[in-house]
């Protein structure tokens, strides 16, 4: 009779209408809110420059919820001057801003502290500024990859140049960038050091440029450009390059050697 009472008992106790809850009610997270933010980019003449001109990706946003420790990001394209957030936790939030590139951060903008984020509504933030040093330099070499060098006779293996013009424009419009570069010194010739004016519609002859000697610009503005180089034995044109290149900004250098190609078949090209 014990055993039978005890049965009865374990069962009433496992049955769904009776004994002890099994868990508290999940707790569900508040609706997350967001936020919106406007941002220009400007030279160090505050003057208003392209993200392209500078190579920015991104804007990158750096958000401490004072809530809880760390932080998230949220990272916008540069080019479209603003965006708005994914949603976020409510809470009271501050901010950190950086513009980027794939080389690192070019600029950050003044932080913004003490914003609220609340559930299911959006906030604009203070608009940002971001100043860069819109400007860069060029370090180039000219190469024809004969054995004989830019200058040397044909006959001894060189590419037979006597003399060179290069022109540099604009990749976004074709507008000229008139540079006077420096041309450094040559021990395999001999030749002095030199500049040389870049004028597009008129380009001048300038002297046949040596392997050894480097082709050099300073502050020239950030943006990319399309350069021109033809290369002449007497009057002819024998040896060209039209490469693309990106000057940086924040003062850095942008250095590379332009291959020359060869005019085969044309009268007058040894």
């Amino acid at each position: 009779m014990a055993g039978r009472l005890w049965l009865v008992f374990g069962l009433a106790a496992c049955g769904s209408g009776g004994g002890f809850p099994d868990g508290r009610a999940i707790d569900v997270a508040p609706p997350g809110g967001t936020f919106t933010l406007d941002w220009a980019v400007t030279d160090a003449g505050n003057q208003n420059i392209t993200c392209d001109q500078i190579g920015a990706q991104s804007v990158t946003v750096l958000a401490h919820n004072r809530a809880v420790q760390g932080g998230s990001t949220q990272v916008f394209t540069c080019s479209t001057g603003m965006g708005t957030s994914q949603a976020m936790p409510p809470g009271t939030y501050d901010f950190d801003f950086e513009l980027d590139a794939t080389t690192g951060v070019l600029a950050t903008a003044p932080a913004q502290h003490t914003i609220d984020i609340a559930s299911n509504a959006n906030v604009r933030l203070t608009p940002l500024a971001f100043t860069v040093d819109a400007t860069g330099g060029l370090s180039l070499h000219l190469s024809t990859g004969r054995a004989g060098g830019n200058c040397g006779l044909v006959a001894n293996g060189g590419g037979g140049i006597t003399s060179t013009q290069i022109t540099l424009v604009h990749a976004s419009d074709s507008s000229c960038e008139p540079q006077t570069v420096d041309i450094s010194a040559s021990a395999l010739t001999g030749a002095m050091a030199s500049t040389y004016t870049i004028n597009c519609t008129t380009p001048v002859n300038g002297p046949c440029i040596e392997t050894d000697q480097t082709v050099t610009a300073t502050t020239v503005p950030s943006d990319g450009y399309m350069i021109h180089v033809k290369a002449k034995q007497a009057a002819t044109v024998c040896w060209s390059n039209n490469d693309s290149m990106q000057v940086p900004p924040l003062g850095q250098v942008l250095s590379r050697t332009l291959n020359l190609v060869f005019a085969t078949g044309t009268p007058g090209c040894t």
